[in-house]
């Protein structure tokens, strides 16, 4: 009976020695003030040896704010982050006229990593307040390793995979080509620290300096045109002068 009880006791240790036990923390925070800020990542991870691992970060982002595509791709060429926005980005329309949006952000699993995502802020709607609040939520995790039978990239066949945009999407730079994405198996991690809901207030337009500001509005852009004008005839007239 005790050989038996001691049996079952090394199978169970055994089992769970075998099994990897990751942990991933994250510090989530944001930098500089104004419209066009930085969205700070610093991931740690950890029981993952010497496995040759990828993440994904999943992070939905409000209407209130955009990422320039363009500023993106220039950080990707300086091999400074890696990321897959799905959706076109019309970086001019207010938040009123924009949606909410999910992208992407891979790298490599390492003992520690710091990621910057520069995020810009829309103009809100003219109200009665000063300022208006805008909140984001924490990313999820991901991630695929290298098995030792096979080089190719897989999930290590945890609780919860889901299907999300492969690594090599970021590569993906032409808007007519960004829906043509190879879809991979990622398996989710979750963080050891509580997630964090980032909440950021935004200057917004006074509602009652509507009536005041447009008429001056008007009046001093056509008193701007006049002025032009009458400059443009005189400078004429001196000219014609001069050459007569």
């Amino acid at each position: 009976m005790i050989q038996i009880t001691l049996g079952l006791i090394l199978g169970l240790i055994q089992f769970i020695s075998s099994e990897p036990q990751y942990s991933t923390s994250l510090d989530f925070f944001i930098k500089h003030a104004g419209f066009h800020r930085e969205l700070q990542y610093r991931l740690g991870f950890g029981g993952f040896m010497r496995q040759s691992c990828e993440f994904i970060l999943v992070q939905n982002l409000p209407a209130a704010v955009f990422v320039n595509t363009d500023q993106l791709n220039d950080l990707k060429r300086l091999k400074k982050i890696e990321t897959y926005v799905p959706v076109y980005m019309d970086v001019e329309v207010p938040a009123i006229k924009s949606f909410h949006f999910q992208m992407y952000i891979f790298g490599d699993i390492k003992k520690a990593v710091n990621i910057s995502l520069p995020i810009h802020f829309r103009y809100q709607q003219p109200t009665d307040m000063k300022f208006v609040r805008v909140e984001i939520h924490s990313p999820t995790i991901y991630f695929r390793c290298e098995s030792e039978s096979s080089p190719e990239l897989k999930p290590s066949k945890g609780q919860k995979e889901e299907e999300f945009p492969c690594r090599t999407s970021s590569n993906i730079t032409d808007y007519d080509r960004i829906k043509e994405i190879d879809v991979c198996l990622w398996e989710e991690l979750e963080f050891i620290n509580d997630p964090t809901t980032l909440s950021v207030l935004i200057p917004a337009g006074n509602i009652y300096s509507y009536k005041f500001v447009l008429p001056i509005t008007i009046v001093i852009s056509w008193l701007g045109c006049f002025y032009i004008v009458y400059i443009v005839l005189k400078k004429t007239k001196n000219l014609n002068k001069k050459i007569l």
